[in-house]
């Protein structure tokens, strides 16, 4: 097996990616954040395997901006050409005195694939921590109200008396994606918690690159709740932001836009809406992982080695 430095389009001819963060579209976007991109491809004779790397602070990460990575793969392999690969990377990384971070996907993405990448690099790294990826079944959709606990459906019914109103606002509008965005930095600002992305950033990403959905959720004309949502993967939408505004928390928006989120993807034949981690670096945060529980998500691991 040879590796191969590769220019973006002969990568991105090469290997078609699994989700959208490994495509060479988003690398590009979001190339000015590392001093270098490496698009490898693991060759044996023909590629087998590619992998996007950024190039930063004496350290290659897969992803360097995103919320995974991991390895393309071109076919089935079984777990010796896997082993190779990784063996091959890492000696890549010690031969230009670089350390390596690769985050793969959550299992829920593909359970039987990424389960073999993590046993191998379980043996050929060092797992660095493990995140809980909270997402919610679609198909649950038509008994959804059964499945959750006790107070999250009377917080649901509450949720359901009140008038709201929900809009799926205009990706391709500048106007639209603003008016959610400020929403969700309100939110951020109230809790403390960082915003990640800029208002640019978001719009030059669903300008480019992903297709996003956005909605804004009102009651009595006033926008109290707000998600962004990339579809990231076949079958799969990721919420990227949501949240809601402090004063108007006890009537429960959230639970609300949950479950009006979940009917539409349900509508629209998705198998898995992602709410995303609600641990960093692998340590909790208990209030986001008890709503998420609350509201009916289910738990798979997200693993992330070094070396």
């Amino acid at each position: 097996m040879l590796i191969k430095n590769l220019i973006p389009d002969e990568f991105s001819s090469t290997f078609q990616a699994a989700h959208i963060f490994n495509t060479v579209a988003f690398a590009q976007l979001n190339s000015d954040k590392v001093d270098r991109v490496h698009y490898l491809s693991f060759n044996d004779p023909k590629p087998c395997f590619g992998i996007v790397l950024g190039e930063s602070n004496g350290m290659l990460r897969s992803p360097f901006s995103a919320p995974f990575g991991g390895f393309l793969e071109n076919g089935t392999h079984g777990l010796k050409r896997l082993e190779k690969a990784v063996d091959m990377l890492v000696d890549y990384a010690k031969e230009r005195s670089l350390k390596l971070l690769i985050t793969l996907p959550p299992l829920i993405y593909d359970e039987t694939k990424i389960s073999k990448w993590v046993s191998v690099m379980t043996r050929k790294m060092q797992l660095s921590y493990i995140n809980l990826n909270y997402h919610l079944d679609i198909s649950r959709m038509p008994y959804y109200r059964s499945v959750i606990d006790r107070s999250a459906r009377n917080h649901l019914n509450q949720a359901l008396r009140q008038n709201y109103c929900l809009h799926k606002l205009n990706s391709a509008n500048r106007d639209d994606v603003a008016r959610v965005y400020n929403v969700i930095w309100c939110n951020h600002k109230e809790r403390g918690f960082p915003l990640r992305m800029t208002f640019e950033q978001v719009w030059q990403t669903v300008s480019n690159v992903i297709s996003a959905d956005f909605f804004v959720l009102e009651h009595e004309g006033v926008d109290v709740a707000a998600a962004q949502i990339f579809h990231v993967a076949d079958g799969i939408a990721q919420v990227v932001y949501w949240g809601d505004i402090r004063q108007y928390a006890k009537l429960r928006p959230m639970n609300y836009l949950a479950y009006s989120l979940l009917g539409y993807y349900y509508d629209q034949g998705l198998r898995v809406l992602d709410i995303g981690p609600s641990t960093e670096n692998g340590m909790p945060n208990y209030g986001l992982c008890e709503f998420k529980e609350n509201i009916g998500c289910s738990v798979t691991m997200k693993y992330s080695f070094e070396l």
